[in-house]
Formats: structure tokens, C-alpha cells, sequence
């Protein structure tokens, strides 16, 4: 659309004539690493949001017949509007942000454009602000931490209780999401792309660089969008709220993060990812303190989905119910887990968002401790917060500039990774799985908790271990006689085809089907090794496991 019309449609919105009475928003905005605070109205204490900015939704068909009519350039500045972002180029119909100055205040634009006809919905361009989070510089390496493991090598493995907890924290032994077995079955892809939302990420740090997101359409510092997707230079992700190409994470909260999701494992460094290999695209929309705005999410959002992302993280979050937010989850096929929220407080009642938005592709996390048990930070509703996952005193990497490049950090920030760290692992065994595949997944395999019953939809906190087909499961396969592991589903797809439960489809899964074809259908659920299809267990089931391997 030319801009000319742009202008001429927002002098017809802005001299509608009609106005609002008695129009307030209520809103909370903070991090999820400290309690929320700063609950203000738009009418009375002035709501936190960027001076002379706001962000209108049109309604269907709004922008193209206002279009129609326009005859020539309009001057808006007496009016004081200006597009400042156009989002229906990024696949975001009728969204657009402008700047307002002037005459006109952002509550006296909103009570217009909200009065328009044209008009589906205007709303400030809220700040969102992260706390600066508790944190704890790593010590040094403990070798009697590691001393019963052999893999991974990383030195400080042994203090990621959440992913194997041996007691080593004076929590539970146990009390974990048995990454260590999980990984018998896969520890990650680089072909499955993790978006992190957040304060960026130190891409240069050596528990991340090699698991870092690369454009391969940009050649880097030649100053041409090379690919055409209107940044340029965005090698490894785009700063939003600086607007430029370099999203170093000058605040720390996205580096850990990123390393609970994919620090690479067992490369005798630091930590291990959830994921060992995995690529991570840092998309930074909060500076270095922590503060950034609606319409940086929206292009991190925007972005994400335009270059591929498989899943996107969301440590942060809050009261305000951001319908543009919503809009923009909305427009993706992506699943997105978002962190509960760290008021201690039941979000069934008080609502958190983006987290509470109604929107399939949002998995919700709370926190839980090396206990098994719920922190009292830790946000919770048994129809409102889907599962939970470690969040207390968690290790993961940090940016060395800041003075540390490990430290722990506690909060539903921290338990989000894991469960997004979990998405893209399951992506790695089947790359078809789609978003609501994968929430069913996830909260069908969480182990059930006495902490979480009735404080979150699954009632437990997950196990990459079950999620991933290994082990136990509530499939109901249990191991073959003289083996000691149980089948695993491989790919995603239902059917255990790692018949003796090493980890691998290989021709001694056949040898071992046949053997035990009798045992199997007494003793297995007929569906996972019905191979064929027709609903028995039988030799044609082996020559479709043969002709599959």
C-alpha cells in the first residue's frame, strides 16, 4: 500500500469524530525472575508504555478500501499519527504501530481510533520490562560431581541437578527429567532451530558457538540484505530494540537461558544442553537493562517465524493482555512455551500472559525445586499452567563480559528452556510433528506429582526420558524377554522399532521381533508393533520392520 494512502487512512480514522468514555487497561508488566510489580491503569497512574507510541489493528478489508479512496498525499502531521511500522509485511494483517505527537496524546489517539468503524483495536505500545534476576557465580569445578559419569564429559554437569539429580544439591535423587536417559535416544539436531526471545545471547560464547544460528542467505558486513527479508546483515538473529543486526546479550538473562536449551554437551566444557546440538537464534527485543516494548516482541515474533524457528522461548511475561501479542503467537505454527510467572500467585485467578493467552501453540511452565516440590515464586493454575520443569538454582551459561560465564539463576524463566530444550529434542527424532503433537507429548508423558496435582493441567513435571519413548511409558512396552531395556519409538511415529531397546533400528531388531513374535503379542501392546497394519502381530509385521531398516 502507498504510503500516501496509509496517511489518508489514518486522517479519515482520526477524524471519525467519535469518542470513548471511561476506557482503562489494566496492566502488570515484569520478569519472571522477580515478583511482579507496578499494577497501573492507562486513565489514572499513566500505565507503562513508550511515550507517543501505540499499535492499531484494522479490521478485514479496512486497509484496501480506504485505499481505494485515497487521491493524493495527506499531511498527518498537524494530526500528529505516523506509521512507524508497517507489520503486515511480516505476515501480521492490518497491525500497524505509529507514532503519535502533537496535539494528540496516546490515550486521546486510542479513544478515537477505538471509536473508529475501520478500527478492531488500539492499544499503547506497552513496556515490558525483566527485573534483574537473582543470580549465583558458579565455583569451580567439582571432578567428584562427575566422578560417577561418563558421559557427558562436561565439567559441570554434575550440577545440573534438573537434568540429573543424585541428591548433589541437598535436593532428591531422582527428582529430575532423566535427560541422562533420554539422550540414549537422541541428543538433538542441527537441523532443528530454537528461537530465544529475550536479551540476546552471547553468540561467541564457547558452551553456545557452535550451536548458534546462521542466516546462510546473508553474507556478513556488506551492509545488503542479501536475502530480502528486510534486515540487514542479521547473520546470527536481529536486535529489535536497538534495531540492528548485533543481538549480544549485554544483560545475561537470554544466555542462560540458551544454555539450558542447547549449551553443547559432552565437549568437555562447561555444561550440556538439554540438547547437545541444536541451533539457537538469538532475537533480542530487552536491552541491557532489561527493558524493551509490545512492538520489539511482535518483530522478534515476526522473525522467528519468517526464517524457520521450530519452537520459541519466552522467559518473560506478565498481566498486561497485549491483544497484538496475542495476534502474533496467533499467526504462528510454532510451539512457544512461555514462562507461569514468579508472583507465587494462581494464574487461573490473576491471569499471566503471553502465557495465558488461549492459543494451542502456548505450553505453559512453572517451576519445580530439587525436592520435586513447587518453589513459592513459582506461578501455578490447574486450568491456566500446562506442566513444570526445573527452576530452582539452575546452572547454565552467562555471558563473560559480565563477569561470569556460568552462574545459577532461579524462576519460571529458567524452567521454560527446558521444556522448549525438550520440544526440539522431540523435533529431532520426527521434524513432522506439529505444535499441538508435540504439547500432547510433553504433558502426556510428565511424571505425576503430589506437588502439581491441581496446580497444573498434567499435574507433573516432565520427563525427556518418557517424552522421547525411552524407558517406562504410559504406552504400556516393556522390555522383550532377556533384554534390559525397553523398546523405544524412534521417530515419533507410535511404532517401536528399536525392538531390544539399544537406542538404534538396526537388523538385530528384526532377529529379535521374529524370536519373540509369540511373547510380544501377549505380553505388548498389539499397536505399538503392529508394523504392518492389520491389527495382529504376525510375520508380515517383521518384513515391514526389515524393509523399514
Amino acid at each position: 500500500m502507498q504510503f500516501a494512502h496509509i496517511r489518508f487512512m489514518l486522517k479519515l480514522l482520526l477524524l471519525t469524530g467519535l469518542f470513548l468514555s471511561g476506557f482503562v487497561i489494566g496492566i502488570t508488566i515484569a520478569d519472571q525472575s522477580e515478583n511482579q510489580t507496578d499494577t497501573l491503569s492507562l486513565d489514572q497512574n499513566s500505565a507503562p508504555y513508550v511515550p507517543g507510541e501505540l499499535i492499531v489493528k484494522y479490521k478485514d478489508g479496512t486497509v484496501a478500501a480506504l485505499a481505494a479512496e485515497g487521491s493524493g498525499p495527506v499531511a498527518l502531521e498537524a494530526l500528529g499519527a505516523e506509521v512507524s511500522t508497517d507489520f503486515s509485511s511480516e505476515g501480521l494483517s492490518n497491525l500497524q504501530a505509529l507514532d503519535i505527537s502533537g496535539p494528540l496524546s496516546v490515550k486521546e489517539a486510542i479513544d478515537e481510533l477505538e471509536q473508529s468503524p475501520y478500527v478492531a483495536y488500539a492499544e499503547p505500545n506497552y513496556i515490558i520490562s525483566l527485573s534483574l534476576p537473582e543470580t549465583e557465580p558458579a565455583g569451580p569445578d567439582d571432578p567428584r560431581a562427575l566422578s560417577a559419569l561418563s558421559v557427558p564429559n562436561d565439567p559441570k554437569f554434575g550440577e545440573q541437578w534438573g537434568l540429573a539429580n543424585t541428591g548433589q544439591t541437598g535436593g532428591m535423587s531422582g527428582a529430575d527429567i532423566h535427560a541422562k536417559e533420554g539422550w540414549d535416544t537422541t541428543t538433538g539436531s542441527d537441523s532443528i532451530v530454537v528461537a530465544v526471545i529475550d536479551t540476546g545471547v552471547d553468540y561467541t560464547h564457547p558452551d553456545l558457538a557452535a550451536n548458534i544460528w546462521t542466516n546462510s542467505g546473508e553474507i556478513p558486513n556488506n551492509g545488503i540484505d542479501d536475502d530480502g527479508n528486510g534486515y540487514i546483515d542479521d547473520v546470527h538473529g536481529y536486535d529489535f530494540i536497538n534495531n540492528d543486526n548485533d543481538p549480544m546479550d549485554d544483560n545475561g538473562h537470554g544466555t542462560h537461558c540458551a544454555g539450558v536449551i542447547g549449551a553443547v554437551g559432552n565437549n568437555g566444557v562447561g555444561i550440556a544442553g538439554l540438547n547437545w546440538k541444536v541451533k539457537i537464534m538469538p532475537l533480542k527485543f530487552l536491552r541491557a537493562d532489561g527493558n524493551g516494548d509490545t512492538a520489539a516482541s511482535l518483530n522478534a515474533i515476526a522473525y522467528a517465524r519468517r526464517m524457520g524457528a521450530d519452537v520459541i522461548s519466552c522467559s518473560w511475561g506478565g498481566t498486561a493482555k497485549s491483544q497484538a501479542l496475542g495476534d502474533a503467537i496467533a499467526s504462528t505454527n510454532i510451539l512457544i512455551p512461555c514462562a507461569a510467572g514468579n508472583a507465587g500467585s494462581n494464574n487461573d485467578i490473576t491471569p499471566h500472559y503471553p502465557s495465558g493467552f488461549d492459543s494451542p501453540q502456548i505450553i505453559s511452565v512453572a517451576a519445580s525445586d530439587a525436592k520435586d516440590g513447587i518453589p513459592s515464586f513459582s506461578n501455578y493454575g490447574a486450568s491456566t499452567v500446562d506442566v513444570a520443569a526445573p527452576g530452582d538454582w539452575i546452572m547454565s551459561t552467562y555471558p563473560s563480559s559480565l563477569g561470569y560465564p556460568y552462574v545459577k539463576m532461579k524462576g519460571t524463566s529458567m524452567a521454560t528452556p527446558h521444556v522448549a530444550g525438550l520440544a526440539a529434542l522431540l523435533l529431532s527424532k520426527n521434524p513432522s510433528m506439529t505444535p499441538s503433537a508435540l504439547k500432547a507429548k510433553i504433558m502426556e508423558t510428565v511424571d505425576k506429582l503430589s506437588a502439581f496435582n491441581g496446580k497444573t493441567v498434567s499435574g507433573g513435571r516432565i520427563n525427556v526420558q518418557k517424552a522421547l519413548g525411552g524407558g517406562s511409558s504410559s504406552s504400556g512396552v516393556v522390555p522383550l524377554p532377556g533384554m534390559s531395556q525397553s523398546p523405544k519409538d524412534l521417530n515419533g511415529d507410535g511404532k517401536f522399532e528399536d525392538v531390544n531397546g539399544n537406542g538404534r533400528a538396526d537388523y538385530s531388531d528384526v532377529v529379535t521381533f521374529f524370536k519373540q513374535m509369540e511373547w510380544i503379542s501377549k505380553n505388548e501392546p498389539v499397536t505399538a508393533f503392529d508394523f504392518s497394519g492389520n491389527n495382529r502381530i504376525d510375520f508380515t509385521d517383521v518384513v515391514k520392520l526389515f524393509q523399514s531398516i
